[in-house]
C-alpha cells in the first residue's frame, strides 16, 4: 500500500513540473510573437537603415560641395539617396583629358554627403572613364555612361565594386534610361544610335538614327512605355521616339522640332498628358511637342544676359506635378520653370555667375528640386543643390 502511495506522489510531482515547463514554455512563445523578427527591406543593407530613419527632411535650401564638375543625377527615393555623376570636365562631346573620378551618395533628405566611390583606373590604359548621366536599378545598383571609354558602367553600392561593358568604339553614350522590363536604352552621341543593354545577359543592340549625325543627346520615358530622344545635330532641330522591345530590335520615328539653327534639342521629359518637352540650347527656348496632333510650340524663357557673349545655353529640363516645366539656363547661371498655361516664367539667377548648373536637374517627388553646378567660386562650387519646394516661387 506504502509502495502505491509513493508512486501517486511521484506521478503528481511530474505533472506538476511538466505543467510548469508547458506554463513557461508558452509565455515564452508568447513574447517571441510580441517582438518580430528584424528583417530589412528588399535590395536594402541594413546600414542603409540610419540613414533614412535619422534624418529629417529639410525644409531649407542646401548646397553641398562635390569632388569635381558635377554633372547627371539620379534620385532613389525608396532608399533616400541622390547619386551624382562627377565626371570632373566639361564634354564636348569627350573630355580632353581624364582623371580619377568618382560617383557621390548624398542624403535625399537634406543634400549632404554620405559617401563618394571613387572610379577605379581602367586596366593597362592609364586613364578613367569619367561617368556623365546616372540612373538606378530596382535593386539599388547605380548605372551611368562613360563616353570617354565607350561604354556603360555598374557600381554596386553595398560591395564598393565597379563593373563596365564596352559599346562600339567612337560611340560616346551619354543620357541613360530603364524600361518598364529593367532594360537600359541610351543614345550614343559620337556614332548617332541608340543603345540597349540587358542588365542580366548582356545583350548589347546599337540601332542608328535614321538622320545621319543627328547626334542623339537625351531621352525619357513616357506613361505609355514609348522611349523619346532629342537630336543635337547642328542644323538638325528634331527629335526621335520608338518603342523599347525585348530584343533590343526597333523602329525609330523622328519628328521636326525647329528650322533654327540656334536650335539644339538638348534634354528632354515628358508631363502628364505625355507632351514632349525640349532644351533647346542657345536660342533661349523650350519646345513642346504635342504627338496626337503634332503641333510645336515654343517658349522663350531665357532671362536678360549679365554677360555679353555667350549668355544663355537652356540645358536641363524637369516637369513637376503640376506640369510646370523646370529649367537650367548654364551659361546664364539661371533656374527656373516655365508655366505652360500662362507661358509666365518664374526664375532666379544663381549669385554666382559662373555656377553653370547645366544637365544634373530633377525633380523629387515632393517637389523638391535637384540640380548640379558645374563649376563655381570656392568653397562652394562645384557643388550639387538642393532647394525645397517652393523655393523658386
Amino acid at each position: 500500500m506504502q509502495r502505491y502511495v509513493s508512486i501517486s506522489i511521484s506521478c503528481l510531482l511530474l505533472l506538476i513540473i511538466l505543467g510548469c515547463i508547458c506554463i513557461y514554455l508558452y509565455k515564452d512563445t508568447q513574447q517571441m510573437h510580441l517582438q518580430p523578427e528584424y528583417k530589412p527591406r528588399p535590395h536594402q543593407t541594413p546600414i542603409e537603415h540610419p540613414e533614412i530613419m535619422q534624418r529629417v527632411q529639410s525644409m531649407q535650401a542646401h548646397r553641398a560641395s562635390t569632388k569635381a564638375s558635377p554633372w547627371g543625377i539620379a534620385l532613389d527615393e525608396q532608399r533616400g539617396f541622390a547619386w551624382v555623376a562627377e565626371p570632373g570636365c566639361e564634354m564636348a562631346p569627350l573630355c580632353q583629358s581624364a582623371f580619377p573620378t568618382s560617383i557621390g551618395k548624398y542624403a535625399l533628405a537634406d543634400g549632404s554627403l554620405i559617401a563618394n566611390f571613387r572610379e577605379p583606373e581602367i586596366v593597362g590604359a592609364g586613364a578613367y572613364s569619367n561617368p556623365l548621366f546616372v540612373q538606378v536599378s530596382p535593386d539599388g545598383h547605380v548605372w551611368f555612361s562613360e563616353p570617354n571609354s565607350d561604354a556603360i558602367g555598374e557600381l554596386d553600392p553595398d560591395e564598393g565594386r565597379y563593373q563596365q561593358w564596352k559599346t562600339t568604339p567612337g560611340s560616346a553614350p551619354y543620357d541613360l534610361v530603364f524600361d518598364a522590363n529593367g532594360n537600359l536604352w541610351f543614345t550614343e552621341l559620337t556614332s548617332s544610335s541608340i543603345g540597349f543593354f540587358n542588365t542580366h545577359t548582356r545583350h548589347l543592340v546599337e540601332t542608328p538614327t535614321p538622320t545621319v549625325e543627328s547626334h542623339p543627346y537625351g531621352l525619357t520615358l513616357d506613361h505609355q512605355g514609348h522611349i523619346w530622344f532629342a537630336e543635337n545635330g547642328s542644323d538638325i532641330g528634331q527629335i526621335g521616339t520608338f518603342t523599347p522591345t525585348l530584343s533590343g530590335n526597333i523602329s525609330i520615328t523622328e519628328y521636326r522640332l525647329d528650322d533654327g539653327a540656334d536650335s539644339r534639342p538638348h534634354l528632354i521629359t515628358t508631363d502628364r498628358q505625355d507632351d514632349i518637352w525640349v532644351s533647346d540650347g542657345f536660342s533661349g527656348t523650350i519646345s513642346r511637342f504635342s504627338p496626337k496632333p503634332g503641333v510645336v510650340i515654343h517658349y522663350t524663357v531665357a532671362l536678360p544676359c549679365r554677360r555679353i557673349y555667350n549668355c544663355t545655353h537652356i540645358s536641363g529640363i524637369s516637369a513637376d506635378s503640376q506640369d510646370h516645366i523646370w529649367f537650367t539656363d548654364s551659361l546664364n547661371a539661371t533656374v527656373g520653370y516655365l508655366i505652360p498655361v500662362s507661358g509666365k516664367v518664374k526664375a532666379r539667377l544663381i549669385t554666382d555667375p559662373t555656377a553653370h548648373p547645366h544637365d544634373g536637374l530633377i525633380l523629387q517627388s515632393n517637389g523638391t528640386v535637384w540640380f548640379t553646378e558645374q563649376y563655381g567660386e570656392q568653397p562652394f562650387g562645384p557643388a550639387l543643390v538642393m532647394w525645397p519646394r517652393g523655393m523658386a516661387h
